[in-house]
């Protein structure tokens, strides 16, 4: 019962639904790791990062995924939550293109999937609530 009532105030916190008392900012930390990709050859980008640490953070339905990337550089991906937990993210790109992070939240926990660069860096993403 109790785990059910902690998952109830978690999707309230994370969906934002009308008539929650103090509507919450919900934190997510995990990690994201690459996936198996077809050769980078002729790629004048860095290699892919094997695995690196990202968190989410949603509020009232909105959003940010934030990771530093191979240069330190803070890249975030904005988006929503809709009613379902399924979250679509994107990234603007330097040069116009968008980079899309899409996954789902059930429970205390975010599994997604993200691309870079144009799809040569492919990563799966795990991330768990902060308690």
């Amino acid at each position: 019962m109790r785990t059910m009532l902690a998952s109830a105030g978690l999707a309230a916190a994370l969906l934002g639904v009308a008539g929650a008392a103090h509507a919450q900012v919900v934190s997510f930390s995990g990690t994201m790791v690459a996936l198996p990709t077809t050769s980078q050859v002729g790629n004048v980008q860095p290699p892919c990062v094997y695995s690196r640490p990202v968190s989410m953070q949603v509020d009232h339905g909105t959003v940010t995924v934030s990771y530093a990337d191979w240069g330190q550089n803070t890249i975030h991906y904005r988006g929503t939550i809709d009613a379902n937990g399924f979250v679509q993210t994107w990234h603007l790109n330097g040069d116009g293109s968008r980079s899309i992070l899409t996954g789902q939240v059930t429970g205390p926990t975010f599994t997604g999937f993200m691309d870079r660069d144009r799809q040569a860096c492919q990563y799966k993403v795990v991330l768990s609530a902060a308690h």
